[in-house]
């Protein structure tokens, strides 16, 4: 299944040529892994929500890495995933550097608020990126891992 994660394409101006820079944030590749993850156990994101203490809502946000897991609800949502937290932030990292790879910066959504607030980034689209790259990218890093495994 292709994993879609959220980039934001920015677009600043250095001695006068409009450069894009395409960027997302952790946050959202977690959110998207999980998701993943949560559509293969074919959990639904009520129940997910409900194990991990939160409402629906508030879970859709952090799937789509709007809002932040603090460790208690990861170690949850994990446990719900019948996965370790250790090994679904190594899958998370995986996907860091396959998006890396394709020219990503993946940075703390902190760095990209503060970057906006201070004027950096003269406009931000979100742009999406579909299942075609990132599947690749994605089933490039599974057959990776299962060669290193075997």
């Amino acid at each position: 299944m292709p994993l879609h994660v959220y980039v934001h394409t920015m677009h600043t101006e250095v001695k006068g040529f409009m450069c894009v820079k395409n960027e997302t944030t952790y946050q959202a590749v977690l959110g998207r892994v999980i998701v993943r993850k949560r559509q293969e156990k074919q959990i639904d994101q009520e129940d997910m929500a409900r194990h991990v203490g939160v409402g629906r809502s508030t879970w859709s946000r952090i799937e789509a890495g709007a809002s932040a897991l603090s460790m208690d609800q990861l170690a949850k949502a994990a446990n719900k995933l019948d996965i370790a937290m250790g090994a679904l932030m190594l899958e998370v990292d995986d996907v860091v550097r396959g998006l890396r790879r394709q020219g990503v910066d993946v940075v703390d959504s902190r760095d990209q608020t503060s970057a906006a607030k201070r004027g950096k980034a003269a406009a931000a689209t979100v742009a999406f990126l579909g299942g075609a790259l990132l599947g690749g990218i994605i089933a490039g890093v599974i057959a990776d891992r299962e060669s290193e495994d075997s």
